[in-house]
């Protein structure tokens, strides 16, 4: 009798420590989903606030642009600086700034270049402006070379404008013609395009596609690669960052409709 005893004390230990397993296991897997979906929702909140910061600093970045004007060149560098920080609970100290927690942003506005080349479509025009700016200064292209690369040369009409002052190619004589607007018209050949281009400041190269069903490409290059000029199309690339979560948006300007009155001085013989 008393081993009968002892057995069922044995078989209700072994039930017991089977139940409390089970419920260990559905505890602790209970536990595994609520902390999942925590840990899911905070990486959705994160990303989603990642990308509402990326947009804070796209609007920065356009900021700037209106600011300063669309041949404007600016970086703000992804790392921990005043200008990264400034939407961040403590932006005048960079030491507090606190990676799982702060915004971290930064854009850079591709827009200078010393080498461009594109497609024209039919009866389309771009406009590029032969210098940049940035928070210091502006600076200007000396010298450029443009070379056609695909279809004819004679579908390309080209000025270069200054203030009421532009020059235009003459494709027929192979030369250049400048051409100031006062009350009478003012006409010579011009010697050089650097010339004019030393000569004057902010300059602005207009191009126009007359072929009705061609697409015509062109490159644009400075002489001296040390010399940039501003693309006929912007990209902003903006990016906010919380802890690991990151987002990156890209957005495109045409400048070319922001400079859309230049058009109307497109010459050509």
């Amino acid at each position: 009798m008393k081993n009968i005893k002892n057995n069922n004390w044995w078989y209700v230990v072994i039930v017991m420590l089977l139940i409390i397993w089970v419920l260990l296991v559905l505890v602790a897997g209970v536990y595994n989903l609520v902390l999942n979906e925590l840990n899911s929702n905070k990486s959705i909140w994160n990303y989603i606030k990642a990308y509402a910061w990326a947009q804070w600093s796209k609007e920065l970045a356009l900021l700037d642009i209106k600011e300063n004007g669309y041949a404007y060149y600016k970086k703000i560098n992804h790392d921990i600086n005043d200008e990264s920080i400034i939407f961040s609970d403590n932006p005048l100290d960079t030491t507090e700034f606190n990676n799982n927690r702060d915004i971290l942003i930064s854009y850079d506005i591709w827009s200078k270049v010393n080498n461009y080349t594109w497609e024209l479509q039919a009866l389309w025009y771009d406009i590029i402006p032969l210098f940049y700016t940035d928070d210091n200064w502006e600076y200007k292209v000396k010298d450029i070379d443009l070379t056609i690369l695909s279809w004819s040369e004679s579908d390309l009409t080209w000025n270069i404008i200054w203030k009421d002052t532009w020059i235009s190619w003459n494709n027929l004589n192979s030369d250049w013609i400048q051409k100031t607007h006062s009350l009478n018209w003012f006409e010579y050949k011009q010697k050089n395009m650097r010339d004019f281009l030393n000569n004057s400041d902010l300059n602005y190269l207009v191009l126009f596609n007359s072929s009705k069903t061609n697409y015509l490409k062109y490159n644009i290059k400075s002489i001296n690669s040390s010399e940039y000029f501003s693309k006929p199309k912007t990209t902003i690339i903006s990016t906010a960052q919380i802890w690991k979560y990151k987002q990156t948006i890209s957005t495109k300007l045409d400048n070319t409709r922001f400079l859309d009155m230049l058009k109307y001085s497109i010459y050509s013989n």
